[in-house]
């Protein structure tokens, strides 16, 4: 008797694991799509605010400066500026992913802003020549 309903315990413990477990394998492999389309939605709009900022300030002139506090995603490799747009470099897990955004002005290719994620204030200013430059406050 006691082996038997031993035995049932364990079929029982075994179809309840069989059926859980998928469903615990699918829910974590959706969550991180949509932690993926999340991120590169945000990398999407920091490199818009980013040329939009740019924008603003080549239509100033020479000199304009802005200050502007950017939010990137966790997974950041890179910011920078340079052909006429504003990136950001994420990883994903298909690959390297560039969100980049067009702008008018005439940009100066500088260092890129690498390992920083978060929120975190940016330099956009305009040199002597009018040309933009992207300028990390807090690179050492």
């Amino acid at each position: 008797m006691k082996g038997q309903s031993s035995l049932e315990l364990l079929v029982t413990v075994g179809v309840v694991i069989a059926f859980t477990l998928p469903v615990i394998f699918l829910l974590l492999s959706v969550s991180s799509v949509g932690y993926e389309d999340t991120a590169k939605a945000q990398a999407d709009a920091t490199s818009r605010t980013l040329a939009d900022t740019m924008n603003s300030v080549y239509a100033m002139g020479p000199g304009a400066q802005k200050e502007v506090l950017v939010n990137a995603p966790p997974s950041t490799q890179s910011i920078f500026a340079s052909q006429g747009e504003a990136v950001v470099r994420i990883k994903t897990s298909g690959g390297i992913y560039d969100a980049s955004s067009p702008t008018i002005a005439d940009i100066v290719p500088g260092i890129p802003v690498e390992g920083k994620s978060g929120l975190f204030k940016l330099i956009v200013k305009a040199d002597a020549d009018g040309k933009v430059e992207l300028i990390d406050p807090n690179a050492q």
